[in-house]
């Protein structure tokens, strides 16, 4: 459908998406109606997650907001059932199967959220760090390659998660001779191995067991400039290892997301025409009051055909106007009637 995002520059959009980002992946806790509602709203969350790079987003009130009418942004919805291949594929000799709902969302209609919002927005040119991987379990340490991926699967799911994608070395002589390098968490010495496969963004990790648990160390580099570096210890090294996947993707989107612009909040007086009949007036109403940006509304002047109403939004006047162009509901008319803004209802 298309908006003024779709193309935007403007607001500092990129004019190129990567359309997987507007999709979610949840497992379902339940078969009912009320779960798939709340797994619409779950995966929405994972949306704007990772369109922001900020894990915190989906707390942001006019983010909350949406997530109660997440459907609202869905165009396609998949089911699928499979069995659990990670060691828990049988309960007292049953197998154990989960439901997994995929979605996309309508990219306009979330760009506009995140505006709103006034989130950072994380494009989708991103790069794809080649991950380092050392692992020490007290037989001291190896790197890890690309014929082991089940060794990382943690970590690569979790970037998926936050809309970062991993290269893994093939594992040559050369490289298995770097480990101790690796090890010593000094980026500098593994670009000219990392340029081998066509970038300079490198994850440097190290994951070793300390005390009952496992602690992994990470750095991330761009070149020869550091973005960051942290340190993560768990009881699982499953969770050591995918913690490298959310600090990595929040220092690039720390680094590369930018502002969009929504405007101010405000108090904005508008006409909505082409009202035929009372179900005409109803779905008008409730389409504003569904909008995440709208957080009140008040009738001030009915008429056969038209409504005057003051609305108490949670961005400027252009932010509203992109939720609007995203939807269906109403389209903005370019004439203007005594300084009001006027949106006219679509068949």
């Amino acid at each position: 459908m298309a908006g003024p995002l779709a193309d935007a520059p403007a607001g500092g959009l990129p004019a190129e998406r990567d359309l997987s980002l507007y999709q979610g992946q949840v497992t379902l806790i339940s078969q009912g109606a009320g779960e798939r509602r709340a797994a619409t709203a779950r995966a929405l969350a994972q949306v704007v997650v990772k369109l922001t790079g900020d894990p915190q987003a989906a707390n942001h009130p006019v983010v909350r907001r949406a997530l109660a009418s997440a459907q609202t942004y869905v165009t396609t919805s998949d089911t699928r059932e499979s069995s659990d291949q990670q060691g828990n594929t049988a309960i007292g000799g049953v197998p154990v199967y989960r439901t997994t709902m995929s979605f996309a969302f309508e990219p306009n209609g979330v760009d506009a959220l995140v505006a709103a919002a006034g989130l950072k927005y994380w494009g989708g040119s991103r790069p794809r760090p080649i991950l380092w991987l050392a692992i020490d379990d007290g037989r001291g340490a190896r790197l890890v390659n690309a014929q082991q991926l089940a060794v990382v699967k943690p970590l690569a799911e979790r970037g998926l998660e936050r809309g970062l994608r991993f290269g893994m070395p093939a594992g040559s002589a050369v490289e298995q001779a770097a480990v101790q390098t690796v090890w010593s968490q000094t980026p500098a010495p593994m670009l000219p191995l990392t340029a081998r496969y066509g970038g300079q963004v490198q994850l440097l990790g190290r994951v070793y067991r300390a005390g009952a648990g496992w602690t992994a160390d990470w750095v991330l580099s761009d070149g020869e400039t550091e973005l960051s570096r942290w340190s993560f210890s768990d009881a699982s090294p499953q969770r050591a290892i995918a913690s490298g996947a959310d600090g990595a993707a929040d220092a690039i989107a720390r680094r590369d997301a930018v502002p969009l612009q929504a405007g101010e909040p405000t108090q904005l007086a508008v006409a909505v025409t082409g009202l035929r009949d009372g179900t005409d007036f109803t779905r008008a109403m409730g389409y504003l009051q569904t909008l995440a940006v709208v957080k009140g509304l008040r009738v001030v002047r009915a008429e056969a055909d038209a409504l005057t109403l003051e609305l108490d939004l949670a961005v400027g006047v252009e932010g509203f106007d992109r939720f609007v162009a995203a939807g269906s509901v109403l389209a903005r008319d370019p004439v203007v009637a005594d300084g009001v803004p006027t949106y006219r209802l679509l068949p």
